[in-house]
């Protein structure tokens, strides 16, 4: 038998992201899902700017918008009658990331595709699709799973340093941990509903654009999606989820479209719930997605904070595995990710008691709010757009510079050969110093390490690329600083006058975590 490096239960975007980001890194994957094929209908629509910078770093970005992206443009608000409250632009705004503030609309199975046909690129990842986890024990040296072939009811074990169960919301590896569930007092009954288009003279006259139904008790959201698909969600009473069939989803749908032409995909009830388990780890197992938070859609945020999450657990193993940090380094992947999925979740909750609140207290302020934003449309947008980029880390490996723990600004940059590229594709994928000069007359101990030990990069702005339209010397000057230090996740581990400076104290915070310096004491 095999013995993997990490072993992901759940082959959605999350654990397929993370089987991805540890296969450009060299190691070894297995990854386990009970369904063999990607689910039909999207679940998540929407990537944010740092979504498509983590897969800008595995080459499927681009792929995506072919076919299965778009630049999501613009949001409607309007009340019960469909009356306009409020129209979100994003086109008033420039994205800091790379790619629009508000991010791209997706097609989701178009998305798992990608990821999992990039499994076959090399050796690296083993995909046992078809396979349904039955048992994860992380509390030796080695990990181990049970899993059962559902064609041919043979079961499995199989053995790997980690288990990561991205196992969505009925996890396993999370009741495996067995953690306190904190809840974040949101908790809906909502109607779910995907339906195709099959008139395309119908389909091309609607605007790709999103629509927020505000009612009391009574919300509705709806998307135009790819391939003909529109969402539908629609809030209601328990009593009414009970009984809710497709002559009332017609009957819903008729209020905006011909529905002559339509064919239903999924009709189907769902509690949108706000909480998360108090621990992410026990042992060798960790969870992560949906298996570690579960959020209201309001802000589009249930896929891409499992995307981030994978982003950070990936450069994390990585230092492990080359013996650069012990176990309990991976402690500090819940201590980054939990409150700032915390402040996510709870956005995205108040975003929804906006919506369909009962009290007129609330929403008088809504109208107030309202009337602003259409009076100062470029500042609400400039609001809306921040999602997990207004809630830095502020606790875990990350220095004591006020920019520490804040997602790194990605502009367009000059090579060498005149070529306008992003930021992330000169500096790749590793730790990066970016400086705006060299230092001078100061100990290169620690740059040398920085390069030779952990593999850094470093760069001087001017001299290894040319800053194309002033955003980055921007950057560098409005925060009065000369060098910055950026994780692996784009993530800023600090930034100041010296560059040796930065490079010591990166040293020295790993060092804590040194194989060599600290027993390891697993939670």
């Amino acid at each position: 038998m095999k013995n993997y490096d990490v072993l992901i239960v759940g082959c959605g975007p999350a654990g397929a992201t993370l089987a991805n980001l540890l296969r450009i890194r060299g190691y070894s994957v297995a990854i386990f899902d009970r369904d063999k094929e990607v689910f039909k209908v999207p679940r998540a629509m929407m990537l944010d700017s740092e979504s498509c910078r983590i897969y800008q770093e595995l080459g499927i970005e681009e792929r995506l918008e072919k076919n299965d992206a778009r630049h999501a443009t613009r949001h409607l608000i309007v009340d019960s009658n469909r009356e306009h409250l409020l129209t979100l632009n994003y086109d008033l705004v420039e994205g800091q990331y790379g790619y629009p503030p508000m991010g791209m609309m997706i097609h989701q199975p178009g998305l798992e595709r990608l990821l999992r046909d990039d499994f076959k690129l090399d050796e690296g990842v083993d995909a046992f699709l078809g396979y349904e986890v039955s048992d994860v024990d992380g509390t030796r040296n080695l990990a181990k799973l049970k899993a059962r072939n559902i064609d041919t009811n043979e079961i499995s074990e199989f053995t790997g340093q980690y288990i990561i169960g991205a196992d969505g919301g009925q996890s396993l590896c999370r009741q495996y941990i067995g953690a306190k569930r904190i809840d974040m007092n949101y908790s809906r009954k909502w109607i779910v509903i995907d339906i195709t288009v099959h008139d395309d003279a119908l389909w091309h006259s609607i605007l790709p654009q999103g629509e927020y139904r505000c009612g009391p008790d009574s919300a509705i959201v709806y998307v135009k999606g790819f391939h003909n698909h529109l969402r539908f969600d629609c809030e209601v009473t328990e009593e009414i989820a009970k009984t809710f069939n497709e002559d009332d989803a017609r009957k819903l749908i008729s209020e905006y479209i011909d529905i002559s032409s339509i064919e239903f995909q999924r009709i189907a009830p769902y509690n949108f719930y706000a909480g998360m388990p108090e621990a992410w780890r026990k042992g060798r197992v960790f969870v992560a997605g949906d298996a570690a938070h579960r959020t209201p859609p309001f802000s589009g945020q249930g896929l891409n904070m499992g995307v981030r999450d994978s982003a950070n657990l990936a450069f994390k193993l990585d230092l492990i595995f080359r013996g650069l940090a012990n176990d309990t380094f991976l402690n500090t992947y819940e201590e980054e990710r939990w409150e700032n999925c915390r402040q996510v979740i709870e956005q995205a909750a108040n975003s929804g008691e906006l919506i369909s609140t009962t009290s007129k207290l609330d929403q008088f302020k809504r109208s107030c709010v309202f009337f602003l934003g259409r009076i100062f449309p470029k500042a609400m947008v400039e609001k809306a757009s921040k999602t997990s980029h207004r809630f830095p880390y502020i606790k875990g490996f990350i220095g004591d510079h006020t920019l520490s723990g804040h997602l790194m600004i990605q502009p367009h940059v000059l090579t060498h050969e005149g070529k306008r590229v992003l930021l992330d594709e000169v500096t790749g994928n590793g730790f990066t110093l970016i400086q705006i000069q060299a230092d001078s007359g100061e100990a290169a101990e620690d740059i040398t390490w920085f390069t030779d030990v952990l593999g850094g990069k470093t760069f001087i702005i001017g001299k290894d690329f040319r800053d194309f339209d002033g955003k980055l010397f921007d950057f560098f000057t409005k925060n009065d600083i000369k060098n910055v230090l950026v994780r692996p996740d784009r993530y800023i581990f600090s930034a100041g006058e010296s560059a040796s400076e930065l490079t010591s104290q990166l040293r020295k915070d790993l060092s804590a975590y040194s194989p060599t310096a600290t027993k390891e004491n697993r939670k």
